[in-house]
C-alpha cells in the first residue's frame, strides 16, 4: 500500500484511477491456487518469464498470426500448395494438454491414467476404442508431441487441417510425421527470422493485453524486500520493446521497466538453463552481440544472455526455496526448474478464468449431476443387495429340504417380488445413466466443443492437470493477480486424501 500511497502523491490527479484498482474486490478467478506449500516470507528472489507471463497475447489475433505466418513459410520453404494461404484459423478448435499422435495424425486428449478419453483424426471424432486398451507413453517423443504452450496451438491446429487434406489426396506423398515435422520446422523458422516477432513488434497494442495491475504487482513485491529478475527465452531486441510496453511507470516511481528488475537474462534457453552449463554474457545493446562477462556481480539495468541456474545462485547468493519462478510453460518453465533447480514454481493458465467462470455457471448442472451419481451409487447398491437375495433363494431351492405347500407358495411369490425389483432397479439405472450421460455432454460442451474442460475428461483429471498439480508449486491465471494478495502470505496446500480417508470423514 505505501507504493500506491508514494504514486498519489506524484500524480494527485490519477487519485480516482488508482482508488478503484485498490478495490477492484478479487473473485475466484483472480485467485492463487496451492498444490504445495509456499512461505512467502522466505522467499528472497522471484524471477518471471516473459511471453504468457509478464506479456499476456490477445489469443486470437497472436495465434491467427502464428498461424499464417507459419501458413507462408509452408508455402514459400517447402513447396505446400498456394491455396493453403487460405484457410483460417479458429481459435476455438484447440486446447493446451492434448497429444499429437504423429504416425496416426490424430489429436488424443489423455487422462491421468494415460488412457485415451477423445480421439480427432484431422476434424473428424473417432471412438475411444481406436486406441483401445492403449496406455499412451508419451515419453514416446518419436511418435507423440505434446500440446502443452499457448504457442502451440496455432501448429496444432494447422496439423488437424493438414491431415484432411493429405487424406483427401491435396498434398502429395507425404506421412503424416512429415506434415507434423515441416509444421514444426516452419514455425521454428518465423521465429529463426524474427518475422513473427517483427510484425508483434510493429503494433503491440493489437497482440499484447496491458495489464493495469502488473507494475502494481512488481511494485508490492520490491515493497516488500523481493529481488525480481527476467528469465526469458526471447531476444535482447524484442524483450526491450515489449516490456517497455508493458511496463508503464507514469503512476510510479520508475523511470524504466529495467528498474524493477535486478537481473534480466534474455536468450536464456529453456529448458536448458536448469540442466546445462552455458555460461552468462553480457549483451552489447548496440550490436546485441554476446560479451565476455565481466568479473563481479551482476549489474542492475544491464543485460545479459544465456547462463545456467547454478551460475545464477552463485552470483544472487540464493538457492532452492529462496527462489519463486513464475511461467507458462509445464516443461520449460515449470517442470525443469522445480526437478532440477529445487527452485519453487508458480504456473500462470491463462485459461484458468475462463474455466472458473463457466464452473460458476454450470453450478446448477453440477448439483443436478451430483445428484444423479448419488442416486446412481445407490441404485447399483440396490441391484446388488437384490442380486444377492435372488442367489440365496436359488440356493435354498436347490437344498434337499421339502418345502410345505404354504412355503412354497412364499417362495414362488418372494421370487416374483424379487424379479419385479431386479427389472425395475436395471431399468431405472438405465435410464438415470442415459441422463448422466447427457448431461455431462452438455456440461463437457460448455465448457469445450470438441475437448470438454481444460483440467477434466469425463471423472478423471486430464493429462493437463496431472502436470499442473505434479510440478507447479502454485498455479493463477495471471502475474498481476499477486497484486490482491498479502505478499507474506503462506499458501498452504489442502490435505491429501487417499479414497479410504473419505471413509474416516464419515464419523467426523
Amino acid at each position: 500500500m505505501e507504493s500506491l500511497k508514494r504514486a498519489l502523491r506524484k500524480s494527485p490527479e490519477k487519485l480516482q484511477l488508482l482508488a478503484d484498482l485498490v478495490e477492484v474486490s478479487i473473485d475466484g478467478t483472480r485467485d492463487i491456487f496451492v498444490n504445495r506449500p509456499v512461505d512467502m516470507e522466505h522467499v528472497r528472489y522471484i524471477g518471471f518469464d516473459m511471453d504468457y507471463t509478464l506479456a499476456i497475447y490477445h489469443k486470437q489475433e497472436i495465434e491467427a498470426l502464428a498461424f499464417h505466418k507459419t501458413l507462408e513459410k509452408l508455402v514459400s520453404q517447402k513447396g505446400y500448395p498456394e491455396d493453403l494461404l487460405q484457410l483460417e484459423y479458429n481459435a476455438e478448435h484447440i486446447i493446451r494438454g492434448l497429444l499429437v499422435d504423429r504416425h496416426k495424425g490424430n489429436l488424443l486428449k489423455i487422462n491421468r491414467f494415460k488412457q485415451v478419453q477423445r480421439v480427432y483424426h484431422g476434424t473428424q471424432e473417432l471412438p475411444v476404442s481406436t486406441y483401445y486398451n492403449d496406455r499412451v507413453d508419451q515419453s514416446d517423443a518419436e511418435r507423440y508431441a505434446s500440446v502443452d504452450t499457448l504457442f502451440s496451438l496455432p501448429e496444432a491446429y494447422l496439423f488437424v487441417l493438414l491431415v484432411d487434406r493429405q487424406d483427401a489426396g491435396l498434398l502429395g506423398e507425404h506421412s503424416y510425421a512429415e506434415l507434423y515435422d515441416d509444421i514444426r520446422e516452419s514455425i521454428d523458422m518465423t521465429h529463426r527470422d524474427g518475422s513473427l516477432k517483427s510484425a508483434i513488434i510493429a503494433d503491440l497494442p493489437r497482440y499484447i493485453y496491458q495489464d493495469p495491475h502488473l507494475s502494481l504487482a512488481l511494485d508490492k513485491f520490491i515493497q516488500s524486500g523481493k529481488k525480481l529478475f527476467v528469465l526469458t527465452n526471447s531476444e535482447y531486441y524484442y524483450t526491450e520493446k515489449v516490456m517497455d510496453f508493458l511496463l508503464d511507470s507514469d503512476n510510479l516511481e520508475y523511470t524504466s521497466w529495467r528498474d524493477y528488475f535486478e537481473i534480466i537474462i534474455v536468450n536464456g534457453r529453456k529448458p536448458s538453463f536448469f540442466n546445462g552449463k552455458n555460461p552468462f554474457y553480457l549483451v552489447d545493446e548496440t550490436t546485441e552481440a554476446d560479451l565476455p562477462l565481466p568479473p563481479g556481480p551482476l549489474e542492475q539495468g544491464k543485460i545479459y544472455s544465456q547462463g545456467n541456474y547454478l551460475a545464477l545462485e552463485e552470483l544472487i547468493g540464493a538457492q532452492g526455496n529462496e527462489i519463486l519462478y513464475v511461467g507458462d510453460h509445464i516443461f520449460g518453465d515449470v517442470l525443469r526448474s522445480d526437478k532440477d533447480s529445487n527452485w519453487q514454481t508458480v504456473l500462470v493458465v491463462e485459461e484458468l478464468e475462463s474455466e472458473l467462470r463457466k464452473t460458476e455457471e454450470l453450478r446448477d448442472r453440477q448439483l443436478r449431476m451430483r445428484r444423479l451419481t448419488n442416486k446412481l451409487d445407490k441404485l447399483h447398491y440396490e441391484l446388488h443387495m437384490y442380486s444377492s437375495q435372488m442367489n440365496t433363494l436359488q440356493r435354498l431351492e436347490q437344498t434337499e429340504v421339502d418345502f410345505t405347500e404354504p412355503e412354497r407358495r412364499a417362495l414362488d411369490k418372494t421370487r416374483e417380488e424379487l424379479n419385479s425389483n431386479l427389472a425395475l432397479c436395471r431399468k431405472d439405472i438405465e435410464r438415470t445413466e442415459k441422463k448422466i450421460r447427457h448431461l455431462r455432454s452438455e456440461i463437457s460442451n460448455y465448457y469445450h466443443p470438441v475437448w470438454g474442460p481444460l483440467f477434466h475428461v469425463e471423472d478423471e483429471m486430464s493429462r493437463f492437470a496431472v502436470q499442473v498439480r505434479g510440478y507447479a508449486s502454485l498455479y493463477t491465471s495471471r502475474v498481476s493477480n499477486f497484486f490482491f494478495h498479502p505478499l507474506e502470505r503462506y499458501y498452504k496446500s489442502l490435505r491429501d486424501i487417499m479414497p479410504h480417508d473419505r471413509w474416516m470423514e464419515l464419523f467426523s
